[in-house]
């Protein structure tokens, strides 16, 4: 019984991760921060819009809406075939990432996205050290690896490294 709660929260805290990479990547590639997607979603603007028509869930729109544009362009650069993305995962963890953010409290996310600066450096936590850097579409590790601490490391580096050298990157899984 022990083994299985240790599992579950195993599996629960790489999905928290993957749930934090994705708000921070969304957040990052939006048009005012590094203009990888045309959205604004998380201006203060876009928070005002999504509260009046998702008082309770204000950050799970915020995501879900801009996670939307970024899966086009991810696609139009990787393609569908055989690959997943931080924004197109497998059905399941998409819903165990959807449950993630739903259930967190508005505030629980907003320190991710309260500056360009906050928002580097939780991507910088993520790689933990980890340093990776590419421009274009970069093959991170096989479908069956992506809740693994290395290859969620390699991620999040790679987002980092794109940022920050205002180039872009793509990590993606591949279908082994």
């Amino acid at each position: 019984m022990a083994a299985d709660t240790e599992v579950t929260s195993s599996r629960h805290s790489k999905i928290v991760t993957l749930a934090t990479a994705r708000l921070l990547v969304a957040y990052l590639g939006e048009k005012a921060q590094f203009g990888w997607w045309p959205t604004s979603f998380f201006t203060t603007t876009g928070l005002k819009f999504l509260e009046y028509n998702f008082p309770r869930t204000i950050v799970s729109a915020a995501v879900h809406s801009v996670s939307h544009t970024a899966k086009q362009l991810h696609d139009q650069r990787i393609g569908k075939a055989g690959s997943y993305h931080l924004f197109r995962l497998p059905h399941e963890i998409e819903q165990d990432l959807h449950s993630v953010i739903l259930e967190a409290t508005n505030g629980a996310f907003s320190q991710l996205f309260s500056s360009q600066q906050a928002a580097l450096e939780g991507l910088d936590q993520l790689a933990n050290g980890e340093s990776s850097e590419a421009v274009g579409p970069v093959r991170v590790a096989g479908i069956n690896q992506l809740t693994t601490k290395p290859a969620l490391r390699k991620m999040a580096a790679y987002y980092r490294s794109a940022f920050r050298s205002q180039t872009q990157a793509f990590p993606y899984f591949t279908i082994e």
